[in-house]
């Protein structure tokens, strides 16, 4: 039969049961509201029974419980649904980031407006029509100038802003790539530790919430993947590229032959976002740079063929190449009679016959001749404006699906891993009556052997 101490053994063990309990309890109450936190949970289980050896003519009374253990604390998780997550989040922030970079180069141009680029230009070319009637007012003339001035200025404060956002991505890339980089070396050396606590038989669960903390934070800068393996460590790729891989830190660059984006691996997160950002910024310039440069050229060429009211002749009316520089010839800004309204005279006569205004006519069709690709410039310019209004449109509403379909999901895990502290509550109530309940047994079992002790030496 059991000693006579058994019962007090199964009381203690209730009462450390219920201890154990009480304390996960207060864990989960305490971190209700923090951050990554996933609910544990203390799981019970019966200790290993006793079979008492048969006594010599009585019957097998068969096993005999001997109280329960707090076998384990475990944590609630679904890697399924996190992969879920992790995927979304990635989309979700690469969205996030073009639509974010198209809504700031929309700003940047500003169309439709009266203080848009379009709208300067057509001001620009309706002066020279007035020109065409009015070739030797010197008024018209100081419009036209005023005008393109204020066409030059707009497209370079266009630009200038562009190449802003273009330097705000930079430094954006190289941000994310560092914290990237300091995110995988902290979950590199979780993974010592987690691996160590693994081996040794004891539970993890706040380092490994620390963990997905960390990748959670991965995930919203590039698209991962990641793999369990059996000492509790885990990998971590972005496409090809590994980042941990154990207790191994490999740190990951965007440029190069090795980098993520010659290899092709961003295909999500913020950093695919920035890179995708930068391509577009990059091609917005281009084609600002082809509008301006192309009027710059077609302009001037017909300028120089012409002849200013004081003779003067093979002038440019634009100095500069491209968006960045084009500028009015200060030339003209200093004296607005050598604007080439008329054909060059022809010799012996040095200036233009009185009223000539053939260049100012050739100069006002440039708004109609198919320059780029057989379109004009300003049919040219509000394709990519359209284009810009789409692409915006288009992204705007991927990152608002996706952020949808986020939330969604980030409920659900809310509802598996979420303490409530409702039910923690109820929690506390059982392990307390449960802990009162044992402490009732041992108070019960020490009586009775205080009866025996006492029977025994009061000789009856």
């Amino acid at each position: 039969m059991p000693g006579t101490f058994f019962g007090l053994e199964i009381g203690s063990r209730g009462l450390a049961a219920a201890q154990v309990g009480q304390n996960v309890t207060g864990h989960n109450i305490a971190n209700a509201d923090t951050p990554g936190y996933s609910v544990q949970t203390a799981n019970m289980q019966t200790t290993d029974p006793y079979s008492p050896p048969p006594v010599s003519g009585s019957a097998h009374v068969g096993m005999i419980g001997t109280g329960v253990t707090a076998q384990s604390i475990t944590r609630a998780a679904d890697e399924f649904l996190n992969v879920q997550i992790r995927d979304n989040t990635s989309q979700q922030t690469m969205q996030q980031s073009t639509y974010d970079t198209l809504h700031q180069v929309e700003g940047a141009f500003g169309e439709p407006s009266d203080t848009g680029i379009d709208h300067a230009m057509n001001q620009f070319f309706q002066s020279f029509t007035n020109l065409e009637s009015n070739p030797e007012d010197t008024g018209v003339r100081a419009t036209i100038l005023q005008k393109a001035s204020a066409m030059s200025q707009v497209i370079q404060q266009t630009q200038q802003s562009l190449t802003v956002i273009s330097d705000q991505l930079v430094s954006k890339a190289t941000a994310g790539l560092s914290a990237l980089n300091s995110y995988g070396s902290q979950i590199a050396d979780l993974n010592v530790t987690i691996r160590s606590t693994t081996a040794q038989h004891l539970d993890a669960n706040d380092l490994l919430d620390q963990r997905d903390i960390l990748i959670d934070k991965v995930s919203k800068l590039a698209n991962i993947s990641i793999s369990n393996r059996t000492d509790g460590t885990v990998n971590l790729t972005i496409g090809s590229s590994s980042l941990v891989n154990g207790t191994d830190f490999y740190p990951v660059t965007m440029t190069g032959t090795d980098g993520l984006t010659a290899r092709g691996d961003l295909t999500g997160g913020d950093l695919a976002g920035i890179e995708k950002s930068q391509a577009l910024v990059t091609g917005y310039q281009a084609n600002l740079d082809r509008v301006a440069g192309t009027m710059i050229n077609a302009i001037n060429t017909i300028h120089r063929g012409g002849s200013g009211l004081d003779g003067s002749t093979n002038i440019a009316f634009f100095t500069g190449t491209d968006a960045s520089t084009i500028a009015v010839n200060t030339q003209l800004t200093a004296s607005p009679l050598r604007l080439a309204a008329a054909a060059k005279p022809a010799p012996p006569a040095t200036k233009p016959a009185p009223g000539d205004s053939q260049n100012a006519t050739l100069l006002a069709g440039v708004q109609k001749q198919g320059l780029i690709a057989g379109d004009t410039v300003s049919d040219f310019f509000q394709q990519r404006i359209a284009d810009l209004g789409a692409r915006t449109d288009a992204a705007k509403t991927s990152a608002a699906s996706s952020s949808s379909s986020l939330s969604q999901l980030s409920q659900q895990k809310a509802s598996i891993t979420g303490v409530s502290t409702d039910g923690e509550m109820i929690n506390m109530m059982k392990y307390q009556r449960g802990y009162q309940a044992a402490a009732k047994v041992v108070k019960t079992m020490d009586d009775m052997i205080g009866t025996l002790i006492n029977d025994l030496f009061s000789g009856r």
